[in-house]
């Protein structure tokens, strides 16, 4: 045999990895077991890429929660429960963001993510640092597994598995699911199908049926962690097919077995979601595909109707998913949301479209070619499409057009493509020991650290930005100035408590004062309006809490008629909400003072009939906010606001000792709430009980520290 036909047997051996006969299965196990240098490679190079993750991830440890951690924990009531089996029915029956204010997304069902939440808040007392460092760890531990499974599949020759755990450890596109805690879904799942593919492989090796039950258990956590984990029906027959010896009844029999678990999943979420109303249709400003439909784009000014009408469905999706392609090579500016109009409705005409159709049909047409001859790369290649056929917008419109998180599990397919690529232009022969593998392909070994460097300090950097709601926000919007949530969520968290109390946090140790803190936080306001006014010039519409907190915005800046009217559009949009109920009903309640106020000057001046009008005016205002505060109370009644609400209308009535009892409830509602304790104080006070006064008002400097404490900003 010529020296050129005995390399290309080994790069063959290498690539295709094709099962061994049974007896040299059983010969390299025990080769393994006695071998120092097999368990020191067994054991070290896990170990480095645990540390690895660890290390990469660690500047996320002292992080607060972002973006959808509010809604999915941090303001979350059945996540922050106490644990319990009655709790734990409720995760398994109801939506995960139910517990949160708004009930209006009841599609997603992911009960195993939301107990873990459960357990996490019980165990750290809501200490957001703690969660992130959960989050890294679980994904520390899908990197292991990773490498573990690729290590038995490439005959226990470390350099392959490694440098594609490796690369998938670094790659910045995963820096959202990591360091975003409510993406444990994602990472969850994802681990779910690696236990299952490694269970099935110590199965099938070594023939113990405890293997299969606990992938079976591992794929079941997947599928109750995250919806997209049913696309492991697809990934493990092929996984089966392209590195075992498994018959093609052996391989349907498993396969099947993990359908049915998937079938069992999709049988428990119709249970648990039959029950809510649907959820609104789909909205351009979570997926720009939608304005493919020429319904959709009568709300747009003309020249973009005019833009739009040769768009077409089939046409954005594929120009999408040339897009994570592009993000995957080259993730140099990243972000939380690509909406719409960063990214916009392409037709067949388009060059993007065009390019990318290519591109995924030479890549797939390659997969199926390299199909028979069980080639690893086209198994790569064919997880990529697997994975990614359910969020591709290809065949099913799903909720959000484009998002990193969404690549989390489909890179791996990309990964383990590019690595083999490599391996199979520059790796010619196989080697024994740490520098004997590298010797064999150090022009593959360098390009890969080179990359690996590359990637790993981009997510270091990527990292800070999601350090808080600002940071992420503000970066994001830089990067992407014409993205409609994007904008919706920097107006959103200006205009919110949460951003004036960090200012509070921030300034007071500066020396600022109460008055100057207060201005910066008007100025928050004011900035609040200009990206959400700006949302609104690129697509005329909001979600309904955009409107409340445009309303809000207008209401801090004391411009009470633009806040009512925003007010109004968001209960509107959505009547069954609790805390637009009560911002509604505090409307009226600021109407009623402001009357008040001006009856008292009309008096002042000696104009009593004029001052009588204004008085009943202002009565009649403060009266039928009542109206609404109770609904919001009714709504939700673990809520300290509407509570206190109540308490104002009494108290504003002379009725001190109703105001007490709805104050204390809103105490014992929350024992943080500071504005209980200060009306506690304050109607005590006026009745003239100082012992009680003091006593809340004692109550009120702990509740200070406290809140001082856990800023956590």
């Amino acid at each position: 045999m010529s020296k050129s036909n005995k390399q290309q047997k080994q790069v063959q051996s290498t690539i295709k990895t094709m099962p061994t006969q049974q007896t040299k299965r059983v010969e390299n196990s025990q080769q393994t077991e006695t071998n120092p240098s097999g368990r020191f490679s067994y054991l070290i190079y896990p170990l480095l890429l645990f540390v690895f993750s660890i290390f990469i991830y660690s500047n996320t440890f002292e992080h607060r929660f972002v973006l959808d951690d509010h809604g999915i924990i941090k303001n979350n009531k059945i996540t922050k429960a106490p644990m319990s089996w009655e709790n734990t029915k409720t995760i398994f029956s109801t939506p995960l963001r139910k517990g949160d204010f708004s009930d209006l997304e009841n599609s997603l069902y992911r009960p195993f993510t939301k107990l873990v939440f459960n357990w996490e808040w019980n165990q750290f007392n809501g200490d957001s640092h703690s969660f992130h460092k959960a989050n890294v760890f679980f994904f520390a531990l899908t990197v292991l597994f990773i490498f573990f499974i690729f290590y038995d599949v490439f005959k226990k020759k470390w350099l392959i598995p490694f440098l594609i755990a490796l690369l998938f450890a670094a790659h910045p596109i995963h820096t959202e699911v990591v360091a975003n805690v409510k993406s444990l879904d994602e990472i969850l799942s994802m681990l779910g199908i690696l236990i299952a593919i490694r269970c099935i492989q110590l199965y099938l090796s070594k023939e113990k049926i405890i293997y299969l039950i606990l992938g079976i258990a591992g794929y079941l956590v997947g599928s109750f962690s995250k919806e997209s984990t049913v696309v492991a029906v697809a990934i493990i027959p092929l996984f089966i097919y392209f590195f075992t010896k498994a018959s093609i009844q052996k391989n349907a029999i498993i396969s099947g077995i993990m359908l049915v678990c998937s079938l069992f999943f999709l049988f428990a979420r119709h249970q648990s979601l039959s029950g809510y109303p649907p959820s609104s249709k789909t909205s351009p400003l979570d997926n720009y595909i939608v304005l493919c439909n020429p319904a959709e784009q009568k709300f747009l000014p003309l020249d973009l109707q005019e833009k739009y009408k040769n768009s077409n469905h089939f046409a954005s999706a594929v120009n999408t998913l040339g897009e994570y392609v592009k993000k995957f090579v080259f993730p140099k500016t990243l972000s939380c949301d690509y909406s719409y109009s960063t990214l916009e409705p392409v037709g067949f005409s388009d060059l993007g479209f065009l390019l990318s159709f290519i591109f995924f049909g030479a890549l797939f047409g390659f997969a199926l070619w390299k199909l028979k001859t069980k080639e690893a790369i086209a198994f790569g290649i064919l997880w990529f499409f697997a994975s990614m056929s359910i969020t591709s917008n290809i065949f099913i419109l799903i909720g959000t057009s484009f998002g990193d998180r969404l690549l989390f599990i489909p890179s791996l397919g990309l990964t383990i493509a590019v690595v083999l690529a490599l391996a199979h232009f520059f790796k010619k022969e196989e080697g024994e020991g740490f520098f004997g593998e590298i010797k064999t392909a150090p022009v593959m070994v360098a390009l890969l650290l080179m990359s690996i460097g590359l990637y790993s300090f981009k997510t270091v950097e990527r990292n800070k930005d999601w350090e808080t709601d600002y940071q992420l926000f503000s970066t994001d919007v830089e990067n992407y100035p014409n993205s409609t949530h994007l904008l919706f969520y920097m107006g959103n968290h200006l205009s919110s408590t949460e951003r004036k109390e960090v200012l509070t946090y921030k300034m007071v140790p500066l020396g600022y004062s109460p008055q100057q803190i207060n201005d910066s936080s008007l100025k928050e306001n004011a900035r609040s309006i200009y990206y959400l006014s700006k949302a609104l010039s690129i697509y005329p519409a909001l979600p309904s809490d955009g409107y409340n907190q445009l309303g809000k915005a207008y209401f801090n800046l004391g411009n009470l008629d633009s806040a009512k009217f925003y007010y109004k559009k968001a209960f509107n949009e959505d009547s069954t909400n609790a805390i637009f109920i009560n911002n509604l009903g505090t409307g009226f309640y600021v109407s009623g003072q402001n009357f008040v106020k001006k009856a008292r000057e009309y008096q002042a001046a000696g104009k009593m009939d004029s001052a009588q009008y204004a008085y009943n005016l202002g009565l009649q205002n403060i009266l039928e906010s009542n109206q609404y505060f109770m609904k919001a109370y009714s709504k939700d009644t673990t809520e300290a606001d509407f509570a206190n609400n109540v308490g104002c209308v009494y108290g504003d009535t002379q009725r001190p000792d109703s105001a007490i009892y709805w104050f204390a409830k809103a105490h014992q509602a929350d024992s943080l709430d500071m504005t209980s304790l200060q009306y506690l104080d304050m109607t005590y006070r006026n009745k003239g009980d100082v012992q009680m006064a003091d006593y809340y008002k004692a109550k009120l400097e702990q509740v200070k520290n406290i809140r001082i404490q856990t800023m956590n900003p």
